[in-house]
């Protein structure tokens, strides 16, 4: 048939195909959905696109109309031209071939470009391949067991040595000093992961989704450095706790202030990873892709707040008002805590994805992750009921400290087997096509 000649529009091609073109391979699954690959990697695309593109690469060679194409993308009364026409640029944009698909008046759209078409089965041997290499190596890498044992005999260390010397008197000091080295450790190994050396190439057309997981890896580089500085400054403090009956040192009440501070900036970390995974946080301004992350803002009002509350504390102080500027230390220490709680809840919920999980154990680890959620509010009353811990039973505070500290090592553990990986890439490629098409569906749903 001409090139030239309009076509009636039909589905040609079977589900469970492939189509090959250039550098890209769209595959069409057995379920009918559709999912774009270019030199093997998926390629962010919202479902109207991959509709058009599968419609005009089976019936390639001949025009299909508009309106056709619309039929195939939607049947709502609401849903106009416009969908299509933004598809195809999409596509264009994509496929960086603006030549791929004319574009005539009256006629529509056509797909010029070379194919070949195969059923799944022959063409994706390299895939398979692919994956039986990718079953080797999850079989070779003993990361998750080896990291697990090895964090839970460190973090149980303190309580062997209590045990064996009959005193419990430096534990809560050797869990936050371990807990902070296991932290750098975790620091480290990030950095290591991220080197450059290590890095997989990514498709152009994945470039934002590669943004938005650099994006994601500094959060989570600030979480953890807040964290750490968190232990350390708490690891400090101890020297100045207040003896039972007395007022606490100036030097005490400061390093209240700055506890309070840094885990207000491990709360803005965590929201700030929750924004990134769950919505677009890459925009194109004038053709360049451009970050959109209130890091500079959320660090300024993080700060503010503790010069807030160290003013206030100061001020009731000078005035002789000990008792209030305790309740101002306690009250802040608090809705930290209950923010913490809530901003974990968030980011834990973002983790606990299908997009994020594998087969095996990693897919309940979220699920276990939420009791840390709940765990997080405790923080400020066992703070101020230590040393004398207000009739709470012996070294009950130690113990949730110590469960809060296994649960946040399997944090850094399921993170950083995420990146090592790749899933969150694969993460946002995917979750980006969803948010870019959910308004679309929506729309669509109210028609119907």
């Amino acid at each position: 048939m001409p090139s030239d000649q309009v076509k009636t529009i039909e589905s040609t091609g079977t589900v469970g195909a492939s189509y090959v073109f250039g550098r890209f391979q769209l595959k069409v699954g057995e379920n009918g959905n559709s999912t774009l690959f270019s030199e093997g990697h998926p390629v962010a695309l919202t479902t109207v696109a991959l509709t058009v593109l599968r419609v005009l690469i089976e019936n390639h060679g001949s025009y299909v109309r508009t309106k056709q194409l619309l039929d195939s993308v939607s049947q709502s009364p609401d849903a106009t031209e416009n969908m299509v026409h933004g598809a195809v640029h999409e596509l264009r944009r994509t496929l960086n071939d603006a030549g791929l698909i004319k574009t005539e008046r009256l006629k529509g759209y056509c797909f010029t470009g070379a194919i070949s078409e195969h059923t799944n089965a022959k063409t994706d041997v390299s895939f398979q391949e692919q994956n039986v290499r990718t079953e080797a190596d999850k079989r070779r890498d003993p990361f998750v067991i080896v990291a697990l044992l090895v964090s839970a005999a460190v973090l149980l260390l303190p309580f062997g040595l209590a045990f064996a010397s009959d005193s419990w008197s430096n534990v809560t000091k050797q869990l936050g000093f371990i807990q902070a080295l296991m932290i750098l450790v975790a620091l480290g190994y990030d950095f290591y992961l991220s080197d450059a050396r290590f890095a997989k190439p990514v498709a152009p057309e994945n470039q934002r989704a590669f943004i938005a997981t650099q994006q994601f890896r500094r959060s989570w580089r600030l979480l953890l450095i807040s964290w750490c500085s968190l232990y350390f400054a708490l690891l400090l403090s101890l020297r100045f706790v207040p003896a039972v009956g007395s007022n606490p040192s100036r030097e005490w009440q400061a390093l209240q202030v700055l506890n309070t501070s840094l885990n207000n900036a491990s709360i803005f970390a965590l929201v700030l990873c929750y924004i990134v995974l769950n919505r677009p946080t890459v925009v194109a301004i004038a053709g360049r892709e451009v970050e959109d992350l209130p890091l500079k803002r959320g660090l300024i009002l993080v700060g503010a707040l503790g010069l807030l509350e160290g003013i206030l504390v100061a001020l009731l102080e000078s005035r002789g008002r000990a008792d209030y500027a305790g309740a101002v230390l306690f009250g802040a220490d608090v809705l930290s805590g209950v923010g913490g709680g809530i901003a974990m809840a968030l980011f834990v919920s973002r983790l606990d994805s299908r997009l994020l999980s594998t087969s095996g154990l990693l897919p309940i680890i979220p699920i276990i992750l939420y009791f840390y959620a709940v765990i997080q509010p405790f923080y400020p009353l066992l703070n101020w009921t230590f040393p004398d811990r207000a009739g709470l039973p012996p070294h009950v505070d130690l113990w949730i400290l110590q469960l809060a500290f296994m649960l946040k090592s399997v944090m850094y553990i399921y993170v950083t087997d995420r990146f090592k990986k790749g899933r969150f890439l694969f993460y946002m490629i995917y979750a980006r096509r969803f948010y870019e098409d959910v308004e679309t569906k929506w729309r669509h749903f109210k028609s119907v």
